[in-house]
């Protein structure tokens, strides 16, 4: 007999269960340990025991629904942070049920909108999606550099680049940019990460561009204040954190930004890997 049930602790290792069992024929692979699992999907992801759930068949762990609430775009919501399921379990009913009494854990948390991310590839994700009133909103391209010396620093006397804090770049983004940014680039989540550098680009003491980026080269956040765009900025704090974080790559996820794109480009940066979509439904 199937059973669902709102997760505890004491599920972590039917968690972990299932979530490898039902990822082991996926495109993607994953093959981490229980801590990492602990570490990366109820800790950094922002996923939540009580907003996730689990599926068993009698005591075997067959399907798992990670959950994770917050106010996203000043909107309260429910996001899916992953769903597996057992492949001897699909298409019997396990995923669909799994999302209803999803959407009522949105509901009785207050919640307006659920939302989940999708390789844009998977179409027997995707289409499953669809028929559960997801709708496409956004795009999640992925950039990366791997060839920094072609790299030039525009070395502008006039500007000064120093280190800042995530409070200094995100009270920025609060007041200047606005754009929607992706799950996993977000503030909230990189609050969650160790060895982020942040770095501001001053005229006069005015902080005019800032940019967001881990040891690795991962570009969490980059913008320069659309009335100093075009004059070599952002070019400079690239180079700025490359030459201070010695690094040899660059790579960055972004959605839907026509502006960001073009420039990445000119700076030598190509698309690599796959791309998602962002999905939504009304609660």
């Amino acid at each position: 007999m199937i059973t669902y049930k709102i997760c505890t602790n004491d599920d972590i290792e039917n968690m972990y269960e299932a979530f490898s069992i039902g990822f082991s024929d996926y495109m993607v692979k994953f093959d981490i340990t229980l801590e990492r699992f602990i570490d990366l999907f109820l800790r950094i992801e922002g996923n939540s025991l009580d907003s996730s759930l689990l599926a068993l068949d009698n005591e075997k762990p067959i399907g798992l629904m990670l959950g994770g609430i917050k106010t996203y775009d000043g909107v309260k919501t429910l996001r899916c942070g992953t769903l597996a399921i057992d492949p001897d379990y699909r298409k019997v009913g396990v995923a669909s049920q799994l999302f209803m009494l999803h959407k009522e854990l949105a509901i009785k948390n207050d919640c307006k909108v659920l939302f989940l991310e999708v390789i844009k590839s998977n179409d027997r994700a995707l289409n499953f999606y669809l028929k559960h009133d997801y709708k496409i909103a956004y795009d999640i391209v992925y950039y990366k550099n791997i060839d920094l010396n072609r790299l030039t620093n525009p070395s502008l006397q006039h500007l000064v680049v120093k280190e800042i804090s995530i409070k200094e770049a995100k009270a920025y983004y609060d007041a200047y940019d606005k754009h929607h940014i992706n799950w996993q680039n977000d503030f909230d989540y990189q609050k969650e990460l160790l060895h982020i550098n942040y770095f501001g680009a001053y005229i006069n003491n005015d902080l005019v561009g800032v940019i967001a980026v881990a040891e690795s080269g991962k570009i969490f956040y980059l913008h320069v204040l659309n009335t100093h765009r075009l004059n070599g900025i952002g070019r400079q704090l690239l180079c700025y954190a490359k030459d201070y974080l010695k690094l040899r790559a660059f790579v960055i996820s972004f959605i839907n930004n026509d502006k960001l794109l073009n420039f990445l480009q000119k700076c030598g940066f190509e698309q690599f890997g796959l791309s998602q979509y962002e999905m939504y439904r009304i609660v």
